[in-house]
């Protein structure tokens, strides 16, 4: 990362994804706390208007705003796989900081690691081979980031060092107990509503290798759920024995249709949704299209996923 861009600029916009998570928002606020040693001008946006309030434990949470600003020189995502997540159209010296494998480079400088299970691994390593000191409010947000995106440390994907660098954020004044209660034991009302509606209406298809669910908007309307309380379906799916893969399809009248695909790694996720526009990793990728002829989109993908699982 350029460290003479973030010294020569005045107004810094750190950018989490729409509708982020704790990784993006987590690595978003860790870098937050960086910054105000400089003394400079710091935004931290989302062009999200409402944020999941299971995050509102990060720092500098309420610092959040979805008004980007004028008098900005200078853009860092988080964990944005293209530019299109940022939600904004800006021309603006950007740096781009991530770990999805479908990364197209879109920065003016990129600092991308597609082997990190998250895009806060890649700003600890940055910190640490840079001699930045990490605080207490820094670890915290990492560690979030590095918490959600191991599913609570049971991702396939976890090795040594990602238990090295939990032990280090923990030294370092990270809080387990408070990370875990906010992203895994505070579950709404709404989550649970249409939990259950989504496993009554769930197809088995593939002999099993792949559960669909598709999601009527009135659904959400109905139980107040939103997409990301949705998806934990999927994961359930997927402990299944037969279950290798599994497709959520979110309809959104007069919009368009949310696709998410999550699997075991039999199917190359990441690679299915980039043939529709979209990205993310070997395991879990998505894609927002907006065309009509859903029926037969959804066939196609389908068909792709069924040569991957046959």
């Amino acid at each position: 990362m350029p460290l003479s861009l973030i010294d020569s600029a005045d107004h810094i916009v750190l950018v989490a994804h729409k509708n982020p998570d704790a990784d993006s928002l987590g690595a978003a606020c860790a870098f937050y706390s960086y910054l105000l040693r400089s003394q400079k001008k710091i935004t931290l946006f989302c062009a999200s208007s409402a944020v999941n309030p299971n995050l509102a434990f990060l720092p500098w949470f309420e610092k959040i705003t979805d008004r980007f600003p004028d008098n900005a020189d200078c853009i860092i995502s988080f964990d944005c796989g293209s530019y299109g997540r940022l939600g904004i159209e800006k021309e603006l010296p950007l740096i781009n900081i991530d770990h999805h494998a479908s990364n197209d480079f879109y920065g003016t400088h990129n600092l991308v690691n597609t082997h990190a299970i998250s895009t806060t691994e890649v700003l600890y390593d940055y910190f640490v081979a840079n001699g930045i000191k990490i605080n207490g409010k820094m670890a915290l947000s990492l560690y979030a980031g590095l918490l959600d995106d191991s599913k609570c440390f049971s991702a396939s994907e976890c090795s040594a060092k990602t238990f090295s660098m939990a032990h280090a954020l923990i030294e370092l004044g990270a809080d387990h107990a408070v990370c875990t209660e906010w992203l895994y034991r505070r579950g709404s009302l709404a989550s649970l509503r249409v939990r259950g509606s989504l496993f009554k209406q769930m197809k088995l298809v593939l002999d099993g290798q792949l559960a669909v669910f598709e999601i009527p908007f009135v659904l959400l309307e109905e139980t107040g759920a939103s997409v990301a309380e949705c998806k934990s379906a999927m994961d359930e799916a997927l402990g299944m024995r037969s279950v290798k893969a599994a497709l959520m399809v979110v309809h959104f009248p007069g919009k368009g249709i949310k696709l998410s695909l999550r699997t075991n790694g039999t199917v190359n996720a990441a690679a299915i949704m980039a043939e529709f526009g979209g990205g993310g990793h070997v395991k879990r990728a998505g894609t927002y299209l907006k065309q009509e002829n859903y029926d037969e989109l959804i066939q196609t993908m389908m068909v792709k996923i069924t040569k991957e699982l046959v």
